[in-house]
């Protein structure tokens, strides 16, 4: 049974796409933590350090696959007959140069995760993942419908911005409910103390990334467009509405974690007393429905980038 190619090329790149975000998630967690000493911090540092080793795996696997798939659509052959193709997308075309800047970023990604760092120099080393990371996520905007206008311009830069944003966004977001805070406290003291200091942190941060994500996501949809004329009738508008709605509903959820449950969970948290459950359980449940939302409007980042915009023509 043939390959059906571009549903296959849509569960790579969503594959890739979630697992930058959990790498990008994970960095940052190991950053906040790396200096703290209770131990939920230590507990959690050997988790972060797991899933960053599984991240950039599935990543590798993902990226070579989304340049296998693009091989056989670009040569209009069967997947099984790729692989002559392969060496013509790498060295004959702008894609090619792309993935390989990509691939040369993510093997340096994977060299600094896969080593164990002293702590005077784990600092360098996430600094240098995270700077790797954004060198991979340019890439992908060079081939995406921004790079259109060349590899240096306004509108990729506006692209590679939103992508870093969205990564952290849906990275953190995936961390912190399944990985970080997804057990519930057992003890007060330094424990509460570092988890308290954690999500002020998860929550300034997701704040400043919805910030930018709404700004060059504005510059990114009316580039798209055009006009408001174009806004409807087409099926670009049609799943960029869609996938407005979902961010929409996902800022919501944001929202009503950080100005009505985390200011209670914080106190609690703070407090010499124990910590409330129900609050904590609260507070992840709705970062769980976030970060399937986010997974959503991923997905549908994805048909979009496959799907000419009405400007193209």
């Amino acid at each position: 049974m043939p390959v059906d190619l571009p549903a296959a090329q849509l569960v790579a790149t969503v594959v890739l796409n979630v697992s930058l975000a959990a790498l990008t998630g994970a960095s940052l967690s190991d950053r906040w933590l790396h200096a703290n000493t209770s131990h939920w911090a230590m507990w959690n540092l050997v988790s972060l350090r797991r899933v960053c080793l599984a991240s950039v795996a599935t990543a590798l696997l993902a990226y070579m696959a989304v340049l296998w798939l693009e091989a056989a659509s670009m040569a209009e052959v069967a997947l099984s007959e790729a692989a002559p193709a392969i060496h013509s997308v790498l060295t004959a075309t702008h894609y090619g140069f792309a993935w390989k800047i990509g691939m040369v970023a993510l093997i340096s990604v994977t060299v600094v995760t896969m080593l164990r760092w002293a702590p005077q120099w784990r600092p360098a080393a996430d600094l240098v993942r995270l700077i790797a990371l954004g060198a991979f996520l340019y890439s992908r905007s060079m081939v995406s419908h921004a790079g259109a206008g060349g590899d240096m311009s306004w509108a990729v830069a506006a692209d590679w911005i939103h992508l870093v944003l969205i990564s952290v966004w849906l990275g953190e977001v995936l961390v912190a409910a399944f990985v970080t805070l997804r057990h519930v406290p057992g003890k007060t003291g330094q424990d509460g103390a570092e988890r308290a200091q954690y999500t002020q942190a998860l929550s300034n941060s997701a704040t400043i990334a919805l910030a930018g994500i709404v700004i060059t996501g504005l510059f990114s949809t009316w580039r798209g467009l055009g006009s408001l004329e174009n806004a409807t009738g087409n099926p670009y508008a049609t799943i960029l509405l869609l996938k407005v709605v979902l961010v929409a509903i996902a800022v919501a959820l944001g929202g009503l974690n950080r100005f009505l449950v985390m200011p209670r969970l914080l106190a609690d948290l703070r407090s010499p007393g124990a910590p409330s459950v129900k609050q904590h359980e609260k507070f992840v449940f709705i970062l769980q429905i976030e970060s399937f939302v986010l997974v959503a409007a991923l997905i549908l980042a994805a048909v979009l980038s496959s799907t000419s915009p009405p400007t193209a023509g």
